[in-house]
Parts: structure tokens; sequence; C-alpha cells
């Protein structure tokens, strides 16, 4: 591309000294009488009419000939520019399709590796959680006069973690966080099913806090919060449309526009109203709505929502 550009930059350069050469010698002879030819001295009047007649035929002749050199030259620059124009701006799309199409390989590679990062996460949290389910032997329901003490240390941990903000949490905060992640994974080993729901909650708040640090952590609680969840419950529904938009943020279309069709099984009026902010511009579905053929599907899937 840059022998390209230097071989069209030395063209023009040349055409322009030719057409601003032939500007300056028609400049230079805009003098009629540096057209005539000598003549004698002694003639005739009508010798000098004629003469003059003749000589100013020539003039004119001579300069509609320097004109003709001039158009030409000007139209063969004006032809060899749109010639160049069209060639550099073919090729110059061309390499940015190139980067584009390298840069969304990146991207793709890039989510692919998140989402194995994530998978592996989950894989091993569940697997420690077996593990430690068969070495502890503890009964997979906790008695019933243990359950109060459960929702009531997830009510606390749930306030708690409502309560922050990552980026204003000192260290005291964050290892605090920590134990909750791990209280919650003991309770969610343990816990009865009446737990679930408040599980669910938790982990979306975990998943919330770990948004902008840690977007791998914040998709593993969200799948751990959606299993935990009821399904064809309104939380279910919440959850399912917090995926999309984690998905989309990954530029992961396809797995979002199916966590976004999964929430409006059940539509509601705070979705709705969701939906309608995050495709505007600078939303978090704003990629999602923006991208064919994805655009559409989006556009079907507002047309079908009705809200009772």
């Amino acid at each position: 591309m840059t022998w390209i550009r230097r071989v069209t930059q030395a063209l023009l350069l040349t055409a322009a000294v030719a057409v601003l050469v032939v500007a300056v010698v028609e400049l230079w002879n805009y003098r009629q009488w540096d057209y005539l030819p000598a003549r004698a001295a002694h003639s005739s009047e009508l010798d000098q009419r004629a003469r003059a007649l003749e000589d100013r035929v020539e003039i004119l002749t001579r300069r509609v000939g320097d004109m003709e050199l001039l158009v030409f030259v000007l139209l063969g620059t004006s032809g060899l520019y749109a010639i160049l124009f069209v060639v550099t701006s073919h090729l110059t799309a061309q390499g940015f399709s190139r980067q584009a199409e390298g840069a969304v390989a990146d991207i793709r590679d890039q989510i692919g590796t998140a989402l194995g990062d994530l998978r592996e996460l989950e894989e091993r949290t569940e697997r420690k959680l077996k593990e430690a389910a068969a070495s502890n032997a503890a009964p997979a329901v906790a008695p019933p006069e243990s359950r109060p003490n459960a929702e009531a240390q997830l009510a606390v941990m749930l306030e708690r973690a409502c309560g922050w903000n990552f980026e204003n949490m000192d260290e005291r905060a964050k290892l605090e966080l920590v134990e909750h992640e791990g209280a919650a994974a003991r309770l969610d080993l343990t816990g009865a099913r009446e737990l679930q729901p408040a599980l669910a909650n938790l982990y979306r708040s975990f998943a919330r806090l770990y948004a902008e640090p840690d977007k791998t952590r914040a998709g593993f609680y969200l799948i751990r919060a959606l299993k935990a969840a009821l399904p064809d419950s309104a939380l279910a529904s919440e959850l399912h449309y917090d995926l999309a938009c984690w998905f989309a943020g990954n530029a992961d279309f396809g797995q979002a526009l199916g966590e976004l069709a999964a929430a409006f099984r059940h539509p509601s009026r705070t979705l709705e109203d969701r939906l309608a902010t995050d495709i505007d511009e600078g939303g978090r579905l704003d990629k999602l709505a923006s991208t064919p053929p994805f655009d559409k599907a989006v556009n079907d899937l507002l047309l079908n929502v009705s809200v009772p």
C-alpha cells in the first residue's frame, strides 16, 4: 500500500507540474505580438492589411492549439486522478476489511478463551462441592431447625452485598466478600430447596459486584444464580436477561439472542422497560440490536412481546 501511494503521488505531482508549465507558457504568450513573425519594413497598405489578417489568423490558430494542449493535459490529469483514486480507494477498503476481519477473529478467540475459563471455573467449583459432600457425608438437605439460621445468614449476606460497590470496597470488605462467597457455596451444597431462591439472589449480587473487575467471574455467578432460581419464575427471566447482556458485552450475539428469547418467554413490564433502554445508543444491548442479522431478531422480539 505504501509504494502504491508513493507512485500515485508522483504521477499526480508530475501531471500538476505539466499543467502549471502549460499555464505559464500560455500566460507568457498572452500578448499577441509575441506570436508575430518578422515582416519586411517596406510594403503597401494593402499588403500590410493582408498580412495583419494573416497574422491574426495565425495567432488564433496557435492559441487554439495551445488551448487544446492545455485541455488534453487537464483531461489526462483528471482521468489519471480518477483511475488512481478508484484503485487506491479499493485497495484501502480491502486493507481495512482485512484488518476488521483480523480484529473480529481476535475478539472471537478472546471470547472463546473467556467462555472456556468460565466453564472450567464452573466445573472446578462443582467438583469441589461434590468432593466436599462426599468427604463430610453430610445430608443433602439441612435439618429443619437449621434452615431459619441459614435463611437469616443468607439475608445478612445479601444485604451486605447489595450495599457494596467494588470500586469503593477496602481490603476488609473484599475479604468479607470472599468469605460470603465460600459460605454461599457451602449453603448451596447443604441447603434445602427452600434456600435456592435466596442463593440465586445472592449469586446475582456477586455477579453485579464482579461485572467490571472480573467479567468471567460475573458470568459464572449469573449461571449459578440461574441454576438456583426457580424455573419459570420472574427471577429466572431477569437472570436470562442479565446473561443476554453479559454475552452481548462479550460480542457473543448468538448466545445473547438465545438468552434474550428465554427471558421473554414470560414477559413483564420490567423486562420490557429494560429492553427499551438497553437497545438505545450506548445501552448494554446496543451492539446486538444494531448488528445484522441479530437486529431483525431483536425487532421481531419487540413486536411479539405482549405484557398482560
